[in-house]
């Protein structure tokens, strides 16, 4: 029998404020949150959070969870790839996403990166 090769399924970042953060993720790139709160005692799946899941091709589950205790995910990176780059920058811009740098071309196509109100870098790529 063939063992499946590891690969990542689920990012979830703790953050300060889920509402700012949603609006950065979901009007800065558009990304389709559900909201909800789980009961329970353990921080990685209980209370107030976000998720939402991509099922086609490979399977990948990304989540924000209010942190209760003032402890957040800070100084992660995460990539989004987009079709159109200067539209998905002009949304960022439009949501008020803080800019790290500008749309330019990279080994791996054409890419700008932005922060996240906890201090993370998100980079949106559209491959050329």
């Amino acid at each position: 029998m063939a063992v499946e090769p590891t690969r990542l399924v689920t990012v979830v970042l703790r953050v300060s404020d889920l509402d700012r953060s949603l609006a950065i993720y979901g009007n800065g790139f558009g990304l389709d949150f559900h909201v909800n709160d789980h009961e329970g005692d353990d921080e990685w799946t209980s209370g107030r959070h976000a998720a939402t899941t991509w099922r086609e091709g490979a399977f990948l589950h990304f989540a924000l969870y209010q942190s209760n205790d003032g402890s957040v995910t800070s100084g992660a990176q995460i990539a989004f790839r987009v079709d159109d780059l200067n539209r998905a920058h002009e949304r960022a811009i439009r949501a008020g996403v803080e800019v790290v740098h500008q749309p330019r071309d990279q080994p791996w196509g054409r890419s700008a990166r932005y922060r996240d109100p906890d201090g993370n870098v998100i980079e949106v790529t559209q491959h050329i």
